[in-house]
């Protein structure tokens, strides 16, 4: 596989690093109501009064949904990364149904063989232990079963992933931090999905005969770590 470029940080006006600067505000308001004194963060605001995080399983329950936004998320854990004190992560999707007719699903022979549940992967966001996020990373279709939309399409994906309280919930910090933080960094989103593209291609490329969208070979397709002091440093820059 071709070794993936080093990230840009791109030239965004003074009135885009405003707005920017009021999500990272958001992000890190929500993660101070998520703390305790006695040490406890977001990760165990996930609990939500369950002792431990159960591997493979959705918190919170069922999924974060905004039936109006179509966004989508929850957190899970399975195979803790000790090497980079990975926890586990959040899956950001944008539910099918929500996505404008317009945008199409990329052409590809398959591509309605999640159509029973169709989403569109927006990013998966990992967090260490002490409920930091310290990466955010693609994935291939397999993993995510979703249905598979072109890397031209992000930046609606992202204009689209919002969270609008509709009756008071516990969930609302959470979905707030989740919602603030694809913005903060669609910077770094939308060059992962370029990068996630190039890499399947270079992999067909390659492999000609195989299903590069279902070929267990291919799992994390791009990543980046990600710092909330550095991206607010860039912002104030």
């Amino acid at each position: 596989m071709p070794l993936i470029p080093e990230f840009r940080w791109p030239d965004v006006s003074l009135r885009k690093k405003a707005l920017l600067l009021k999500h990272a505000l958001t992000v890190l308001e929500a993660q101070q109501a998520m703390t305790t004194r006695t040490g406890k963060n977001i990760l165990h605001y996930t609990l939500n009064r369950a002792r431990q995080h159960e591997k493979m399983r959705h918190y919170p329950k069922g999924d974060r949904i905004d039936y109006q936004s179509g966004a989508q998320y929850f957190y899970h854990c399975h195979r803790e990364d000790l090497e980079r004190e990975e926890h586990g992560h959040f899956h950001c999707f944008l539910r099918g149904k929500r996505i404008p007719p317009r945008i199409k699903p990329t052409s590809l022979p398959d591509w309605d063989k999640n159509i029973s549940s169709p989403m569109a992967h927006v990013i998966a966001i990992a967090m260490n232990r002490y409920g930091q996020p310290i990466r955010l990373f693609t994935v291939n279709r397999w993993v995510s079963y979703e249905t598979w939309y072109d890397a031209r399409h992000i930046t609606s994906f992202l204009k689209q992933y919002r969270f609008t309280p509709t009756e008071p919930s516990r969930w609302d910090v959470l979905d707030q931090w989740t919602a603030a933080m694809v913005q903060l960094f669609a910077a770094q989103i939308t060059w992962l999905h370029e990068e996630r593209d190039a890499q399947i291609a270079a992999f067909q490329k390659l492999h000609p005969t195989a299903n590069a969208y279902e070929d267990t070979r291919l799992e994390e397709l791009s990543e980046i770590p990600i710092n909330l002091a550095q991206q607010i440093q860039w912002l104030n820059s």
